[in-house]
């Protein structure tokens, strides 16, 4: 693994309204951010590319790969996922994957925002997942997040300020801003302890079950067959 540690890192979130891809070692060197709400798949592969060029590099430059886990949407995570997994399956490299959410959080720790703000996202129409540092997300209503983010610090990710206001709005705009950098970090303090992830075992952190997947499939995992 020390090898490992000193060479480019690919970078990919596709949690937020934004595909956002990257390559980097303790920084990034080439970051390709887009708006594109929830049509990632169009965009990823040509987004790694363009990174690829940017950075004067080709995929053999690159000894792993980290992936934003969500939670977001179920699309883009799906997207996001098969192909960091693709790629490290076929070119045998590690993975890691990092909770979206803690990584939003981690890119605007260094602003003097405290370290346990709590991160909104969009989920769906109306409804909205809330990760508290230290709990796993979960899903608010509408009619409940105010309350449920009652004095706290919020970022809030892809959400005008006239939902939970100008600061939030702003903050989560810095994050998404900073989230490339936040990845590459945290995948190197993973590679400095020893521990990666194994691309079968990996799944997207769900809240609630994609539309039409019945309650009862929870526990099934994505299989490694990339047929």
């Amino acid at each position: 693994m020390s090898g490992a540690r000193d060479g480019l890192i690919l970078a990919v979130d596709t949690s937020t309204h934004s595909s956002i891809v990257a390559v980097g070692g303790v920084t990034p060197v080439a970051v390709s951010r887009r708006d594109v709400q929830h049509r990632h798949g169009s965009h990823v592969l040509e987004q790694i590319d363009e990174v690829m060029a940017e950075a004067g590099i080709s995929l053999g430059d690159v000894v792993g790969l980290v992936v934003g886990t969500g939670p977001g949407s179920f699309t883009g995570l799906r997207v996001g996922m098969a192909t960091v997994k693709t790629i490290a399956y076929a070119r045998g490299l590690w993975v890691v994957g990092v909770v979206s959410t803690d990584a939003l959080r981690r890119a605007v720790s260094t602003t003097g925002v405290a370290a346990a703000a709590a991160v909104v996202l969009r989920a769906g129409a109306r409804d909205h997942y809330l990760a508290c540092l230290g709990a796993d997300p979960v899903l608010v209503a509408p009619d409940g997040l105010e309350q449920a983010v009652h004095e706290s610090t919020v970022i809030a990710i892809d959400m005008d300020a006239d939902v939970l206001g100008d600061e939030a709005a702003e903050l989560g705009a810095t994050a998404v801003e900073g989230l490339p950098a936040a990845l590459l970090s945290m995948a190197r303090e993973r590679l400095e302890a020893g521990v990666v992830d194994d691309p079968a075992e990996l799944t997207p952190a769900y809240v609630a079950l994609p539309r039409g997947v019945k309650r009862a499939a929870e526990e099934l995992g994505w299989s490694p067959d990339l047929r």
